[in-house]
């Protein structure tokens, strides 16, 4: 999974999708590379909110 936007960056950049015999991209293809992409920033978001937590349980002397 990603670190960091930068490897979501990456990853956009390298997207390709899968083309039907007659015209256009496979629409199923689609939305797996998009539960994909949505999976990776909700993991990237859940890091950075531990990172947020533990800063400012740092910070509160806790």
């Amino acid at each position: 999974m990603a670190k960091n936007l930068n490897e979501i960056s990456q990853y956009l950049k390298n997207l390709n999708f899968k083309k039907k015999r007659f015209g256009g991209i496979d629409e199923i293809d689609v939305w797996n590379k998009i539960d994909k992409l949505n999976a990776e920033y909700k993991e990237l978001y859940q890091i950075q909110q531990v990172k947020i937590e533990t800063l400012e349980e740092r910070l509160n002397g806790k």
